[in-house]
């Protein structure tokens, strides 16, 4: 009685103090208003006044157990072609204190992509009288007609009671499995090339193959056509990064043309040449796809586009200039490095390829240039020996061959030196990044 005596109190003088102050700052507007009859003072640890609270009551439910029904398994995932059937076991156990009717229905899933059809699926025995903690297995068998359009089909298969209403916002708690069919027939044209990324420069022009192969049957029609990219940038859809602080101009669709065959023979590999003029004083990036426009049902709309990524480079007009100081006699080693990465892996490289990186170096002390010696050139690489690229959709056999993905090319200079004031001049060719070391051997 104590300890609350104190605690109403402190309460209390600290309440008063802060109307007083509210009431000195502002007349007509205190901070703290006047306490009602309906206000209540409690502390931590101590109810002074009990307050009538109302709990909603919360409803968990447990993984995989809903409406005291468990559902063994799940969640199902069938991948089916047009004509096929497929058979599978669900097991239902009753956690109800009295027996309860099984009466299993398909129940379309919202928002799903292709609607199923209840004569797809079969549910054996259709209906049962299951005791409590009973269990009972009942046989589901989905059948896909020959005529059935390709697609993702996702519903649920319902144990429980079932409300409309409810069930579409409730969809997973009701004693239900999900079930989830893909329909899918066999491409008959595989995309060997994924996506086109290269260093282009302004004023060039440059050649690229993208592959296909048609494994099917039959020919295979096509048109294919450049798209561009949409990039959201200041609730703009645009197809390029730039900067825009600049006034050079940017590569567009006009910059592109493809010269592809309208037809893919049976057993064959077709060729979609693309040409791409990068305009003079160009800049920044470009981002597009080309849509093979396939008349292969099979294909997905994502598996007919390659990807098509171009950034506008330029050749150094300066040298990169290093000062440095020596402090005794010796040789003076430079080494110059340059990494290159393989920028399209996947697309057959362009046919224009790219010139090796290269250096012009220069040593000078007191403003008079030094003969350096070159000492050695290295070229060295990293080779892998897999497949060449994602195939789209499927791997062909004879995908496999040597892959280079990084390279790098190395320079050594050698000059008498003497201790003093030096200045290292580098203007590196057909390179976008390099590095460079000095050592003075004594």
């Amino acid at each position: 009685m104590k300890k609350i005596f104190t605690y109403l109190t402190i309460g209390l003088i600290a309440i008063s103090s802060l109307f007083i102050s509210g009431a000195m700052a502002d007349v007509e507007s205190p901070l703290i208003r006047p306490l009602t009859t309906d206000a209540k003072l409690v502390s931590s640890d101590y109810a002074v006044s009990s307050m009538p609270v109302e709990v909603e009551e919360a409803v968990i439910y447990p993984d995989g157990i809903s409406s005291k029904l468990l559902i063994k398994p799940g969640y199902s995932s069938l991948k089916l072609q047009p004509g096929e059937s497929r058979e599978f076991t669900v097991s239902v156990t009753s956690r109800e204190d009295e027996t309860i009717t099984i009466d299993p229905k398909l129940v379309m899933q919202p928002y799903t992509e292709n609607y199923l059809e209840d004569d797809w699926v079969e549910i054996s025995p259709e209906s049962v009288e299951l005791i409590p903690d009973a269990e009972q297995e009942f046989t589901v068998e989905v059948s896909i007609p020959e005529d059935a359009d390709i697609g993702y089909y996702n519903a649920f298969i319902v144990f429980g009671e079932y409300n409309e209403e409810e069930y579409s916002t409730y969809s997973g708690y009701d004693g239900s499995m999900e079930l989830s069919i893909e329909v899918w027939i066999p491409p008959s044209i595989q995309v060997l090339t994924n996506y086109i990324n290269d260093r282009v420069e302004a004023g060039n022009s440059y050649d690229y193959e993208i592959k296909l192969s048609n494994v099917g049957e039959e020919d295979i029609a096509m048109d294919p056509q450049v798209v561009l990219s949409d990039i959201y940038y200041a609730e703009e859809s645009i197809a390029y990064r730039f900067d825009e602080e600049s006034s050079g101009q940017v590569i567009d669709i006009s910059a592109i043309t493809l010269d592809a065959p309208s037809v893919i023979r049976a057993g064959e590999t077709a060729t979609v040449n693309l040409h791409l003029e990068v305009p003079e004083a160009t800049i920044g990036s470009f981002s597009a796809s080309v849509d093979l426009g396939i008349d292969d049902p099979a294909l997905s709309d994502w598996e007919e586009q390659v990807q098509l990524y171009f950034t506008v480079w330029q050749q150094p007009e300066e040298p990169f200039v290093r000062e440095f100081t020596t402090s005794s006699n010796g040789t003076i080693r430079i080494e110059v490095s340059s990494t290159q990465y393989t920028y399209y892996p996947a697309s057959g490289n362009s046919v224009s390829g790219h010139e090796a990186p290269s250096f012009e170096v220069t040593l000078n002390k007191a403003e008079e240039k030094v003969n350096l010696r070159l000492v050695s050139s290295t070229s060295k690489g990293n080779v892998n020996y897999g497949t060449t690229g994602t195939v789209r959709p499927l791997m062909p056999a004879d995908n496999y061959d040597y892959q280079t993905g990084v390279s790098t090319y190395t320079e050594v200079y050698e000059v008498s030196g003497e201790a003093g004031e030096w200045s290292l001049s580098i203007l590196p060719e057909n390179t976008e990044s390099f590095e460079y070391s000095i050592t003075v051997l004594s």
